[in-house]
């Protein structure tokens, strides 16, 4: 797991409260930053962002083209 610039990372220990914001995109990591008090720090949950998909979505009439193709062999 890479930390990319931007992320947000926060102590697990309530009673710390710690947070870090990456600065520099790192190479590679193997696990979660830690904190100054010895806890594993982890990025906020953040709430998906649904969409609604419709008819004319372009997205979906590939899928309806590849079953009526599919269909017809």
């Amino acid at each position: 797991m890479t930390m990319n610039m931007g992320d947000r990372y926060r102590c697990r220990n309530s009673r710390c409260g710690c947070e870090i914001e990456v600065t520099r995109p790192s190479k590679e990591a193997t696990r979660n930053p830690r904190c100054c008090c010895g806890a594993e720090m982890k990025r906020p949950y953040a709430k998906p962002i649904l969409k609604e998909l419709d008819v004319q979505s372009a997205t979906f009439s590939r899928i309806h083209e590849k079953e009526e193709t599919t269909r017809t062999r």
